[in-house]
């Protein structure tokens, strides 16, 4: 049996004939006016983008986003990153599509174990018990596969709760850090500021975003949900409840990026910084990882606006060499060239 052609593992100049799921397709018109297929493809280890230069109304015609299909083709280097030119392309019926679908990094179980040791962390009862209704056996499920991002970071099956477990260990280590923030609070924010992404992004195939996702956004939907968990907590703090909301309405920062307020309060303004630098921590570390071998800098990241330098203090390249790449974990080489605002 030959083995399977994986996204992650392409070099340039690699013939291609593998099934992988097709996460986008649209019909471009070139300069010279002759139609091109755009599409993007992914299996379990990463998500790349494909160019279909011939034939494209042809053999484009009847299929659609979120279906496995049959791809044959040659991977190329094209501005630092794998590129699949494609020649040809089928349906593939055989297929469950959701085997395509890129993975987190860390299992479900032990992020579990990990997000409710950060549960056991806070002290104050009444705010257990509030969490302990939001994250209820009915919403675990959901939550634990949700991704945190349609691309930006932590884009993957599990990212959700990969990013909200690293936000509360994150707001752990800062609370120790400077005692006049209050742990419990922080801490609870850091476990609640996402949780409206359950509703906001559906897996798909292919990941998107829902319809309240695009007409309301995850903050909106969030404050929601917290809500209905307040409301089932007889004689909580009215204050406490505030102080809540504003983590969940402030945690992006600033208006312009999707918060209807900034933060206005020491445990607010931390829960901001520690979301954001989780976030843009990964994006580097995707974007280390995706980086050709010999490179000294990575490609170009819009949402960053930056490229990374890819020597490490001791001159040493940060990028993986090929051989290893398949040893990685899967989830981290999703490339983000299609960023959200997120």
């Amino acid at each position: 049996m030959a083995k399977r052609q994986n996204l992650c593992a392409l070099q340039a100049g690699q013939n291609v004939e593998e099934t992988y799921l097709l996460t986008k397709k649209e019909i471009l018109t070139s300069k010279n006016g002759n139609s091109y297929g755009a599409l993007g493809l992914s299996d379990a280890t990463a998500r790349i983008e494909a160019k279909l230069w011939e034939r494209a109304e042809e053999l484009l015609r009847g299929l659609e986003e979120g279906q496995v299909v049959k791809v044959w083709g040659k991977a190329q280097n094209y501005q630092g990153q794998i590129q699949l030119v494609v020649a040809q392309i089928a349906f593939s019926p055989e297929s469950n599509p959701t085997d395509f679908m890129v993975q987190g990094p860390k299992a479900g179980v032990q992020l579990w174990a990990e997000f409710d040791s950060l549960l056991k962390k806070i002290a104050d009862p009444g705010l257990k018990r509030l969490l302990g209704s939001v994250f209820a056996p009915n919403f675990r499920p959901r939550f634990g596969s949700a991704p945190a991002a349609k691309a930006a970071h932590h884009a993957y099956v599990g990212g959700l709760l990969e990013h909200t477990v690293s936000v509360g260990q994150l707001a752990v280590l800062l609370a120790g850090h400077y005692p006049h923030l209050d742990r419990d609070l922080l801490l609870s924010g850091a476990l609640l500021h996402d949780i409206g992404k359950v509703e906001e992004l559906v897996l798909g195939p292919p990941l998107d975003y829902s319809d309240a996702g695009r007409l309301e956004g995850h903050i909106i939907l969030g404050l929601r949900r917290l809500d209905a968990a307040l409301a089932q907590q007889p004689g909580f703090p009215e204050p406490l409840a505030g102080a809540l909301r504003h983590l969940l309405v402030s945690h992006h920062g600033q208006e312009a990026f999707g918060s209807p307020q900034k933060p206005k309060t020491p445990e607010a303004l931390a829960l901001h910084v520690l979301d954001d630098l989780d976030a843009k921590t990964q994006m580097v570390k995707a974007l280390v990882l995706a980086a050709q071998p010999g490179k000294n800098w990575s490609s170009f990241h819009a949402l960053l606006e930056r490229q990374i330098y890819l020597k490490d203090a001791a001159g040493n390249s940060r990028g993986g060499a090929e051989e290893e790449k398949p040893k990685l974990s899967a989830g981290e080489f999703s490339l983000f060239r299609q960023l959200d605002e997120n």
